[in-house]
């Protein structure tokens, strides 16, 4: 496997990295803007950490990607913040030794989002972890992270990335030019965003993205183009369920295969069931948000001159600038609903009802 894969346009933060793994600190801080492959970075040193080199086997390199490898533990907020229980879960899960390698590292997502009590329970681990343990923090608001932990780890930052970087790393990765321009264009820099444009979420995006272009202020086509948007999504949460289940199944072997029993099999069994529960709670969501969205830009590249067009792919829709505003402000109803309840189906037919018809003001 390539070093580092995944990991785009950031040279300096994982040259700093890497120099890192010749004396280990106890806790780390990797900033960086939405997509600019922090969470990724995470992974990859945290498989270096635990073998105690630059140069890992595949196998290690693999379990950490999926976050699936006995001696990395990763973490992330439930609800709104860190829940004092997941404090108490990281400070047990800090007096449990290696099991196969030198160090056990133990990843925090979205540290931004840890309040004062968590804060306070995890302070004292965090800065005097036991002997072979390092903490890897991540956040993309560095100011909101609360300063006794902050200041406790040394701070790595991850630069934003340019949407020339994005394609060229997608076509490196086998993405024919064109899908990988179209991905890099729409994906406002978050390269793990644009992986999804290209692949598994293409669909979805190009479901919605037409929508504009079906309308015609009737309701059974709006009911119409409801089912298909609905079959879209099905379809990718169909997978991503294919995907889970495949990686439960492989899960199973390895843990079987290096003779991992009892309590520690169950726990990773566990941990790997409630990260798939929380992937598929999250899904419809994501999808559904990623649609308006998609419905937006193309509102957005009708006010705009054809340089700046982001949907190089659809054919330019004529309308008023009055009209786009309207649907724009009717597509921001849709993303508040969609973050409240994403349940059902009667939000994206309101939002469609809302939207003009090209038919009356192409």
């Amino acid at each position: 496997m390539t070093a580092w894969e995944g990991i785009v346009g950031q040279d300096r933060a994982v040259a700093l990295l890497e120099r890192s793994l010749q004396r280990p600190g106890h806790a780390y801080l990797l900033v960086g803007p939405a997509g600019s492959g922090i969470d990724e970075a995470a992974r990859e040193f945290a498989a270096r950490l635990v073998v105690n080199d630059v140069v890992v086997d595949d196998r290690t390199v693999d379990l950490a990607r999926r976050s699936l490898h006995v001696d990395i533990v990763e973490f992330e907020p439930e609800g709104t913040f860190f829940l004092a229980s997941q404090a108490d879960d990281v400070i047990l899960e800090a007096t449990r030794s290696p099991r196969e390698g030198v160090r056990k590292v133990l990843i925090l997502h979205d540290v931004d989002r840890m309040n004062e009590t968590s804060a306070n329970r995890m302070l004292k681990t965090i800065e005097e972890p036991p002997d072979r343990f390092v903490f890897v923090l991540t956040t993309t608001n560095p100011d909101e992270v609360i300063v006794t932990i902050r200041s406790r780890c040394q701070r790595v930052d991850f630069a934003g990335l340019t949407d020339s970087a994005i394609a060229q790393h997608l076509t490196a990765s086998g993405v024919e030019t064109s899908a990988a321009d179209l991905a890099a264009g729409l994906a406002g820099g978050h390269v793990r965003r644009a992986r999804s444009l290209a692949g598994n979420h293409a669909a979805v995006r190009r479901a919605f993205a037409v929508v504009p272009s079906r309308i015609d202020g009737t309701g059974a086509v709006a009911w119409a183009i409801v089912a298909d948007l609905e079959d879209a999504i099905a379809a990718s949460i169909s997978a991503t369920e294919k995907r889970q289940s495949d990686e439960s199944t492989a899960h199973d072997a390895e843990l079987e295969r290096r003779g991992y029993e009892g309590r520690v099999a169950q726990a990773r069994r566990r941990r790997l069931a409630e990260r798939h529960k929380r992937e598929l709670t999250r899904l419809r969501r994501d999808l559904l948000l990623e649609g308006v969205t998609a419905i937006e830009s193309v509102y957005r590249d009708s006010m705009v001159s054809s340089e700046y067009v982001r949907n190089i792919d659809l054919e330019h829709l004529e309308l008023d600038d009055h009209a786009c505003s309207a649907a724009l402000a009717a597509c921001h109803g849709a993303r508040d609903a969609v973050v409240v309840n994403e349940k059902g189906n009667l939000h994206l037919l309101n939002l469609l009802l809302s939207l003009p018809s090209r038919h009356r003001h192409g």
